[in-house]
């Protein structure tokens, strides 16, 4: 039980930071960190890595339910 609790938290969790970045990160905030790159590839990888991350978030907390539902 406290297994699943734990994966659905951190799951929400890495969603919201997920949807958080594809929404309103800027390619500006990025310059700093991943270097010179045109702002078009860096808003590319900006949506997809949070795309990427509300999926995995997603599927963590899905499966934290699960493991609640069939521990039970």
């Amino acid at each position: 039980m406290k297994l699943g609790i734990f994966l659905l938290v951190f799951g929400l969790l890495i969603a919201a930071v997920g949807v958080s970045a594809w929404q309103y990160v800027e390619p500006v905030m990025l310059e700093a960190i991943i270097g010179e790159y045109s702002d078009a590839d860096l808003l590319v990888l900006i949506r997809a890595g949070g795309i990427g991350l509300t999926v995995f978030g997603g599927g963590l907390a899905l499966g934290g339910i699960v493991r609640m539902i069939v521990k039970r």
